[in-house]
């Protein structure tokens, strides 16, 4: 096998990772729990009266037995931590709606897989380079000793920041999938003694979508190609700009707020440009600037 589907396209993604012993191994390698499943599920939303966004989730499995639900969800742009953490917490809110108590029956786990450079940053502005990044909801003591009271946990892969130190079991599947992104790929770099990642690599090399799947994947791969190509003449020209006004600025006030000031002016500009070509939706640039439906409106309102 020469080459094998591109595994940041949803479509493909999904026809890969719903084999139950894919998903299975996967879940194995990145959480260390076994789950015992007869299918995973797709599309799940989340009930309004739990979520007033209407989040849906990529890939969903519960174990019964175990009592455990383990969600994936496939980003390849960057939706901010806050709304990784909205899935998370939101499926906790979830499962304790029909609970008696505020105690929870099952345990929950997200894996988020981005595929694209990380846009968040710590509080102090410090970009975030890390190719896992975990969150549980076990509480510390004072001295940093962690109370094991929950399995919750979320955990979030990055296919750009993979690094010679990231765990094997880690890197082996973000391989996996950053190799399949690529023009030229090489899949010797992909560690097929997994038996898992071994499915994969043969699952995602196989032609078997149907008509109206295919028809979605080609949709996806030129939509996918349009943002990039939108966003890269509207914002990372504009960034690069506003980074060099900002830090000028910022030098001569001696301060952090000339750079936020340039960013944030260089940014209303990508998005005018963004809303002037009319080939995205508001939400869609919104979701591509990491800011609010509304904020785009005020553009629109302080454009006219």
């Amino acid at each position: 096998m020469k080459y094998i589907a591109n595994l940041d396209n949803e479509v493909y993604f999904k026809n890969v990772f719903t084999d139950v012993e894919i998903f299975k191994g996967f879940v194995k390698d990145i959480l260390g729990i076994e789950m015992n499943i007869i299918k995973v599920e797709t599309e799940k939303v989340l009930p309004s009266k739990v979520s007033p966004i209407k989040f849906r989730m990529d890939l969903f499995a519960e174990d019964f037995e175990n009592r455990t639900v383990v969600e994936i969800q496939k980003v390849d742009y960057d939706y901010t931590y806050d709304r990784f953490s909205h899935y998370f917490f939101a499926n906790l809110v979830d499962l304790q709606k029909s609970s008696r108590t505020y105690s929870f029956e099952k345990e929950v786990y997200v894996i988020v897989v981005v595929t694209s450079a990380y846009k968040i940053t710590e509080k102090n502005g410090r970009p975030i380079k890390d190719a896992v990044l975990v969150t549980d909801t076990n509480p510390r003591s004072l001295q940093g000793e962690m109370r094991d009271m929950h399995n919750h946990k979320m955990v979030i892969l990055n296919t750009t920041n993979i690094k010679e130190d990231t765990p094997k079991l880690f890197k082996d599947w973000l391989d996996l999938i950053a190799e399949s992104m690529k023009a030229n790929q090489d899949l010797s770099k992909i560690n097929q003694t997994n038996k898992a990642i071994a499915k994969a690599v043969h699952r995602a090399g196989l032609n078997d979508l149907s008509p109206e799947e295919l028809a979605e994947a080609k949709e996806l791969e030129m939509k996918s190609l349009a943002r990039a190509l939108l966003i890269d003449n509207s914002f990372n020209d504009g960034l690069e700009e506003g980074l060099e006004k900002g830090e000028q600025i910022g030098l001569e006030k001696g301060e952090q707020i000339g750079l936020q000031k340039g960013l944030e002016k260089e940014r209303d500009k990508g998005i005018r440009k963004a809303l002037k070509r009319g080939r995205l939706t508001m939400e869609e640039i919104a979701e591509d600037f990491e800011v609010s439906v509304e904020y785009i409106k005020q553009v629109v309102e302080t454009t006219k």
